[in-house]
């Protein structure tokens, strides 16, 4: 039959891949469609379709991120990024890496990520671009220390459930990632003082967004020189451009006369945003919600938002968010002209005056990555901060000494979570990540399909032609670039889903231990380093470190080769074939 052929599941997965490489359709979308159209055509039966949304591997995935939730609001995590920076620029990068890669092991690095960056930030005398790429990718390497490091080590550990195979234990990844760790250290902190660039305060400061204020029509700045007004005497803010009656005026003279109307585009850094209270008439945008007294929240445009693409104005930003935006950064590229017609770019950092009901909107982490996230649930106090790490801590021992499954221990953690009122079940079902539930079952979908129908072995095939000078390990080694090479281009697990197959059906053909093929989807998946859209960390860290898109290719190429190679050869040392 047709629909069960490898020919009709390769057209189905082109599809699929042209629909996340070519035209950026995201990938809950992409995913569903694709598994679905596999149900409807009768490529995978009924069962297999459902089994990939119940999948154990998938629930405790769900469970981990939830009860991460109370870890993110612990005091501990909130002075974390308090406790290694000196003067010594090494010294720092060595404490800093070191930390987050191991804390990355255990918790969410997306929460590790935005307490340090914060940290790095508020202290003037560190220079962030030498600090917030190394952060991103030693978390990055630190998550793969453990099954619950990173959402790709467990994911892969759904699929190998679903194949029948022996279940990966917590620290089934360890052996391997200690060394890979150390191995990206090694690199890592050398080619961070050496070519990463250095962001002057007198170019750029760490903390500046471009920001809009509008003159009121009976301002008592009408009619007076920037110079008469001050603006020549401002700290931290500088004017940068005035926009009247549509018309841009670059750079501004001291001598321009202010007039009622115009638009004063100033960039500068966010904390010394309220000196611009004491200008007669001067609103933050013409909005009675961007009053400076409300809660400012700073934001970072996803990969796939919704709102990419548009203007602020075509998204209806304050409709859709009860925000309002008052500035904007985009990496260390100059942004110009009102903010309304700013055609908002993945990576862009985005500063929003937000009201009342903003944190709990359902659409904010479809289109942002929000960095103050005490906003949106409150810090614990001390006491209940030590209860929840506590039973964290807890949770995972007992998962990790085999006395009970690790599905279990993080059902009763998220009991204990509810009834101490470190979570609430508003807060769980505001931050359920619905779209990993949609992409993991498909995606389980689509991987059978792929084994079922023949078109794993025929990829194997083409993997066993160019590796055949070299065996079962040159397979191993196409594979890993294989992986490698996906997540640089869609997603890690997208890559993770797709390659995972093919790897067993290279182990079959060699008759060979599946763990090394196992393994080499596991780490290849991680190993996201040359862009700032490949991983979440990454993007976070774009617009606060102020790098272009070079800086990651020119500082993640020497990570990613090391982190490589090194992986390729310790993988079957610790898992023979």
């Amino acid at each position: 039959m047709f629909f069960n052929s490898p020919l009709w599941v390769g057209l189905v997965l082109v599809a699929l891949l042209i629909g996340l490489i070519i035209f950026k359709i995201k990938p809950m979308i992409v995913f569903s469609l694709t598994s679905g159209v596999l149900f409807l055509t009768g490529s995978v039966t009924q069962n297999v379709f459902l089994s990939g949304f119940i999948n154990s591997a998938l629930v405790t995935l769900l469970l981990l991120i939830i009860c991460s939730f109370a870890i993110e609001k612990t005091t501990f995590i909130k002075s974390f990024g308090q406790k290694f920076f000196g003067e010594n620029k090494i010294i720092n990068l060595i404490k800093l890496c070191v930390s987050c890669s191991v804390a990355s092991g255990f918790t969410n690095n997306t929460a590790v990520v935005s307490t340090v960056m914060a940290s790095i930030n508020q202290n003037k005398k560190l220079t962030p671009s030498h600090l917030l790429l190394p952060l991103s990718y030693a978390c990055i390497v630190g998550g793969t220390l453990t099954l619950v490091g990173t959402s790709t080590n467990l994911i892969v550990a759904g699929f190998v459930e679903t194949a029948g195979l022996n279940t990966l234990s917590m620290f089934s990844t360890t052996p391997i990632a200690l060394i890979v760790l150390v191995a990206g250290l090694a690199v890592m902190i050398p080619a961070a003082y050496y070519l990463l660039p250095t962001n002057k305060p007198d170019i750029l400061e760490n903390n500046e967004y471009f920001i809009e204020a509008k003159v009121g029509a009976n301002s008592s700045l009408i009619n007076k020189t920037v110079l008469e007004n001050g603006f020549r005497n401002l700290d931290a803010l500088f004017l940068a451009e005035v926009i009247r009656n549509d018309k841009l005026i670059t750079p501004v003279d001291p001598n321009f006369q202010i007039q009622a109307n115009d638009k004063l585009m100033f960039a500068g850094d966010v904390n010394d945003l309220t000196t611009l209270n004491r200008f007669d008439g001067l609103k933050i945008l013409n909005d009675d919600l961007a009053n400076i007294s409300n809660n400012l929240v700073q934001a970072v445009v996803t990969a796939d938002a919704r709102i990419s693409g548009k203007t602020i104005k075509q998204s209806n930003f304050r409709s859709l968010f009860n925000a309002t935006v008052i500035g904007v950064r985009r990496g260390g590229q100059k942004v110009t002209g009102g903010l309304g017609k700013i055609k908002l770019k993945p990576g862009d950092a985005l500063l929003l005056a937000v009201g009342k009901d903003f944190k709990y909107r359902n659409n904010l982490k479809k289109n942002f990555i929000v960095l103050n996230e005490e906003l949106g649930s409150g810090q614990l106090s001390s006491g209940l901060s030590k209860l929840v790490v506590a039973g964290f801590v807890l949770a995972l021992g007992v998962a990790a000494v085999g006395a009970i499954s690790l599905l279990k221990s993080l059902l009763v953690l998220l009991g204990f979570y509810l009834a101490v009122g470190a979570l609430s079940i508003a807060e769980i079902r505001r931050r359920l990540p619905f779209e990993i539930v949609i992409i993991v079952g498909s995606a389980i979908t689509v991987a059978h399909a792929m084994q079922s129908s023949g078109l794993a072995a025929y990829i194997s095939e083409i993997i066993l032609v160019i590796s055949s000078d070299y065996d079962v390990f040159g397979a191993f080694v196409v594979l890993f670039i294989t992986t490698v090479l996906l997540t640089e281009l869609i997603t890690n697990n997208a890559a993770a889903a797709l390659v995972f197959p093919i790897g067993l059906t290279l182990a079959n053909h060699f008759n060979a231990d599946p763990m090394p093929f196992i393994m080499a989807v596991a780490f290849g998946a991680s190993a996201s380093f040359l862009s700032p859209f490949g991983y979440q960390t990454n993007l976070m860290v774009y617009s606060a470190g102020q790098y272009q898109i070079k800086d990651y290719f020119k500082f993640g190429l020497p990570v990613s080769l090391v982190y490589c190679t090194t992986a390729i050869y310790v993988i079957p040392s610790v898992y023979g074939f």
